[in-house]
């Protein structure tokens, strides 16, 4: 009888398991720490602490991707890559208030640093004070007018706790300068579109949450947006980006559809502005003779020239924010725009839609979170513009920084939805729970809300407007509120652009019948005429 050969007995090891997990603090390095799963949750906690270098006196937050915070203890997975997050120290309303009277920031609070706070920009930082409790530095980009530095809206003025005009080249003495203020700085955030590359480099110098600088040169360049999203294996545009008429030759002799169109723009900008749509081989060149060596809205000279094929459908706004890589919809617009004026983009109004409002948004929210990655964005607020043409959703722009517009769009998704990109980009900075709850995607709204845009076809000196006229616009139904940024005896412009526009209007209703009807009933009356000039 053969021998049966026994196999070994197990080993079963019942000591305590060794586990690990990396850490992310800010923009550091990540850090790896090991445990075993029977120490001590104060153990952990004091391990976390001197890996991530917070002392013991400072609340802390230890999430997940996203945002989710978890527990500190010893049962935690194992191999698992957390964020480490201090909690902000805020003022109280009672404080925030006195220092507001005494036109001082708030004493001991942290702080954000806000680059370029203008437009939307101001908004954040006063909602940064009157509503988080802190501290707001601002920093002037090299890239900013002097002119756009007091584009503040009424009431969204603050006392910052300091004042700085960064220098080109100088990111180290920028960082140096923000350190010198003796606040605790814990976020650094893009205000206005001229802020965008110096916001990647700030908070890379001061070790904060970003998007780093690898892929800077994609952020406000839009040719080298729509190449690397097509390299990504992605819609993009047909482009080429020109500095001569050789170029502008070598576009019309690649780019030939029948009926032609074509669109020219600058490479860098905001706004619509210099944006033309050209229907023969000749206005292409015109339009780019008219754009080449001038300034555009920014402040920025315009060396290249964008030309681009024309996308035919209707236009669309994602408007994002990112923690970690994890990126939410918080707003989704649908554009309404327009020839008006002989400019071929002038914006009319927006409408805000919820996810399941048509069929393809859904799609189009996929493709700008695609969008997103292939740009290097981990962090922080996008807006982006897309068209939905008959392939699918096609990349316009992405403006890596929060829609702009003075932001008096916010108050309207908040009635919406309970929350806006503002309140959104805050809290992705600052309150990681708080972003970790918002939904991924607009849905379920309160009320339906749309933009309406104030138009003016003259120019000159403004003598009056139209009081019959504007009353009806007050008294319709879904009228909610008003930000006219015309008054009389001052210069009005014929609006051509979004930066030409002379206000705007904003209506919420219940019903979307409602809102839809009176949209149709103010432009008649703005097309009749609100504006009389000397």
């Amino acid at each position: 009888m053969r021998k049966v050969k026994e196999s070994p007995t197990p080993v079963v090891n019942n000591g305590p398991q060794r586990k690990w997990m990396q850490l992310r603090c800010g923009n550091a390095p990540l850090r790896r720490v090991a445990w075993y799963d029977n120490c001590p949750d104060s153990a952990l906690d004091k391990l976390l602490r001197t890996a991530c270098r917070i002392g013991i006196e400072t609340e802390y937050l230890l999430c997940e991707k996203g945002g989710l915070p978890l527990a500190v203890s010893s049962s935690l997975p194992t191999a698992q890559t957390y964020e480490l997050v201090p909690t902000v120290r805020r003022a109280s309303a009672l404080e925030v208030a006195k220092a507001a009277e005494a036109g001082l920031s708030v004493p001991g609070a942290d702080a954000v640093v806000v680059v370029d706070p203008v437009s939307t920009g101001a908004v954040v930082a006063h909602q940064a004070v009157h509503r988080m409790g802190l501290q707001v530095i601002c920093v002037w980009s090299e890239s900013i007018p002097e002119e756009l530095k007091g584009f503040v809206a009424h009431g969204m003025g603050i006392s910052h706790a300091g004042v700085l005009s960064h220098e080109v080249g100088e990111v180290a003495k920028t960082a140096a300068a923000v350190r010198a203020i003796g606040a605790n700085v814990v976020a650094c955030i893009v205000g206005c579109e001229t802020g965008v590359s110096l916001g990647d480099a700030l908070a890379e110098a001061l070790q904060l949450p970003g998007n780093g600088t690898l892929k800077s040169g994609l952020r406000r360049n839009k040719y080298a947006q729509a190449e690397a999203v097509r390299s990504a294996g992605l819609e993009a545009p047909f482009q080429m980006q020109v500095d001569s008429i050789e170029g502008v030759e070598a576009f019309l002799a690649a780019w030939s559809p029948s009926p032609y169109r074509a669109v020219v723009k600058p490479v860098e900008g905001a706004g619509s502005d210099g944006v033309s749509i050209c229907d023969s081989r000749d206005g292409v060149v015109a339009a780019y003779r008219a754009l080449e060596g001038t300034k555009n809205v920014l402040g920025l000279t315009n060396y290249s020239v964008l030309l681009q094929e024309y996308l035919a459908g209707d236009e669309y706004v994602v408007d994002t924010v990112s923690r970690d890589g994890v990126h939410k919809c918080v707003a989704l617009w649908k554009y309404d725009k327009r020839v008006y004026n002989g400019a071929p983009v002038v914006y009319y109004g927006m409408q805000l839609l919820a996810i399941d409002s048509e069929p393809r948004l859904a799609e189009m929210v996929g493709y700008t979170a695609s969008v997103l990655d292939a740009l290097g964005i981990r962090h922080g607020c996008c807006h982006t513009e897309i068209m939905l043409v008959e392939r699918g959703p096609v990349l316009v722009e992405v403006n890596c920084r929060i829609h702009g517009g003075e932001g008096t769009w916010a108050p309207m998704a908040e009635a919406a939805l309970g929350y806006s990109a503002v309140t959104a980009m805050l809290d992705c900075y600052l309150d990681p729970a708080a972003f970790a709850d918002l939904p991924v995607v607009p849905s379920d709204f309160s009320v339906h809300v749309m933009e309406a845009k104030l138009r003016s076809p003259v120019a000159g000196v403004l003598k009056s407007i139209n009081e019959e006229r504007w009353l009806a616009i007050t008294r319709l139904s879904s009228f909610k509120s008003a930000c006219v940024m015309v008054s009389v005896g001052q210069p009005i412009a014929k609006t051509i652009d979004a930066c030409s526009a002379s206000g705007n209007v904003n209506l919420q209703h219940e019903s979307l019948e409602v809102l839809r009807r009176d949209y149709a009933a103010f432009h008649e009356l703005v097309e009749a005429g609100l504006f009389e000039v000397h």
